[in-house]
Formats: C-alpha cells, structure tokens, sequence
C-alpha cells in the first residue's frame, strides 16, 4: 500500500503499469481506487496507472477540512508533482469529474487530456468554494 502526503493529508494510492505516459483516476463520492480496477487492468500493459482516494474517503486520512472541490483538485496536483508525473491523462467520475475540469483549468501543464464521466460543468455556489 503506497500513502503520499500532500497538502497536509495522507492520500492512499495505486501506481502501477508501464509506459512514459499516466492515466490518473479520480473516483467519484463515497467510492474508492477499486471502482477504476477494470480500467487499470486493461490499460497497464501500455501506461502508467495511478489511482488514489480522495481525502476522508477508502484509505486516505480524514482531515477536519479541506472537502471543497478546490481543495481536492489541489491534492491532486499535488500527488501527480509528488510522483514525478508529466502530462497524465486524467480521468474524473462523477466528483472526480469536478477535479478533472478543475485540473485542466488550473492545472493545464499537468494534463495532457481529461476524461469526465457522469459528471458536470456546472457553476458552483461561491460558498462552496475553499
């Protein structure tokens, strides 16, 4: 089992497969890096394959705050500069496709392409946000 601190918070993640270039898998609500093992299994073979659990979700720590969608894009960011990673391709399910649109708008030099799946784009509430 692999753990990365980032922004304060211990994220649990899966880093495997092979290949210069990343998928990255953000899971939707109350889910976990086992919803994507399908995924992970068919495209390891040609990339690298990183899943991890949001904050306060599956194995990841579960800090007082810090659940706003800012916030978990910037924990996002932040494993995929822990790990080394240049230019994944991310793909978002449900919230992880709030943290896919995220990345790309505030993170274009970290993502290639973004997947969104069952997702929307939205405007959030400003009291949502972090």
């Amino acid at each position: 089992m692999a753990y990365c601190d980032v922004n304060g918070t211990k994220l649990f993640y899966t880093d495997t497969g092979k290949g210069d270039v990343a998928i990255v898998f953000s899971h939707g609500l109350l889910f976990s890096t086992e919803m994507f093992e399908e995924q992970i299994a068919h495209f390891r073979g040609k990339y690298r394959c990183i899943a991890y659990d949001h904050r306060g979700q599956g194995q990841s720590d579960c800090p007082d705050s810090g659940y706003d969608m800012d916030t978990l894009t910037d924990d996002a960011a932040a494993l995929i500069r822990a790990l080394g990673v240049e230019g994944c391709h991310f793909v978002g399910l449900s919230m992880g496709g709030f943290v896919a649109l995220r990345m790309a708008l505030n993170y274009p030099e970290l993502v290639r392409s973004i997947a969104v799946l069952d997702s929307s784009a939205d405007p959030e509430p400003q009291e949502n946000h972090g």
